[in-house]
Order: C-alpha cells, then structure tokens, then sequence
C-alpha cells in the first residue's frame, strides 16, 4: 500500500473546517477518515475526476450530519496525495 498524504489548503482549513470545528470536524480527524477511506476505496468518481468521500457525523446537539468532501488525488511514484478542493456538510 502506497503512503497517503492529505493536505488540506489554508483557505479550506480557515473558513469550513473552522466553522465545523466546534462539531468534532477537524483537520486531524479529515485526514484520518480520508486516509482510511481511500485505502478501503470507499468513494465516487466525478465527471471532473474528484473523489468524493461522503462523512458522517453528529453536532454537539445531537444533530446528525453529512458531509461531502471532493478531493483530487495526485500519484508520486509510492506516495499518494489527497488534496481537499471542497466541502460541503448538510443537516440530514
């Protein structure tokens, strides 16, 4: 298995993961879900070649919630990175 890098762009990191941060969504957390969905191949493929990787999860109050976390995949020899471009999370 190829080693997994997940970057997450400051512009992302500053105003979605911020805003969601207080719900248990941060970077850490992403990167994990991200890394161990990508090595179950757990995720769709977009018209635009994103995966999309879909989360779950519950807000301080209980609400459960979904979010969409699109992502381009760039391949370096054994290294693969995972780039997040867009999020998006939504009361279910």
């Amino acid at each position: 298995m190829p080693l997994i890098i997940v970057r997450i762009p400051k512009r992302i990191a500053k105003q979605w993961v911020l805003r969601h941060e207080k719900d248990g969504l941060d970077e850490y957390n992403i990167s994990i879900f991200l890394k161990l969905q990508y090595g179950l191949r757990n995720y769709e493929l977009t018209p635009e070649r994103l995966l999309l990787f879909t989360m779950h999860f519950q807000k301080r109050g209980g609400q459960p919630m979904k979010a969409n976390l699109w992502v381009r995949e760039r391949k370096i020899n054994d290294v693969v990175e995972l780039i997040l471009i867009r999020a998006h999370a939504e009361r279910l």
